[in-house]
């Protein structure tokens, strides 16, 4: 693991630990996905790499940019990340504090992608699928790939079932190729 994650990770654990509602939760998780979004940005990029300008006014700069949007904490934690010189890292924090939050929370992001929109009630037999099979209640996100011919593709974390015709022709051809 790199140290720049491991960095993020406590970073991440130090907030959630913190947290003592869901809603307390809810606020972290928008100000740090604030706050990933603030340092993604080019001119934000640009301004926090230029090291003519002291940590401290790079650092104030920033608070200047975000503080408003952000609670006492929230301030204190940009404030103590930018003198530690680490703003960078607010989209790897945030990353790692909803991986903290959904495993607290006994929930998984599930995707499923199919060759055709899917209806209502598939969504919702496929969710109660995976959260039986899965023990964790389920957040599904649908999405169309006109390239699977038919079928789906479920991922759920490490989790992956290939039902696409694509993946089946994939699958023959790779048998047939030995």
């Amino acid at each position: 693991m790199s140290e720049h994650i491991q960095i993020a990770q406590s970073y991440a654990k130090a907030v959630h630990e913190l947290c003592t509602s869901a809603a307390q939760a809810d606020v972290w998780s928008k100000q740090l996905s604030f706050l990933a979004d603030v340092t993604r940005n080019d001119d934000m990029i640009r301004y926090l790499s230029d090291v003519s300008r002291p940590s401290e006014v790079r650092t104030s700069g920033f608070l200047a940019v975000v503080s408003s949007e952000l609670d006492a904490a929230g301030t204190n934690l940009a404030r103590l990340m930018g003198e530690n010189g680490r703003l960078d890292l607010f989209p790897s924090v945030a990353e790692q504090f909803e991986m903290l939050r959904a495993q607290a929370e006994q929930r998984i992001t599930a995707t499923v992608i199919s060759a055709q929109p899917l209806t209502e009630n598939e969504i919702n037999n496929i969710t109660a699928a995976l959260k039986k099979r899965l023990n964790r209640s389920i957040d599904l996100q649908a999405q169309v790939d006109n390239s699977l011919i038919g079928g789906a593709v479920i991922r759920a974390g490490d989790w992956l079932i290939d039902g696409s015709m694509r993946g089946g022709i994939e699958k023959l051809a790779a048998q047939l190729s030995r």
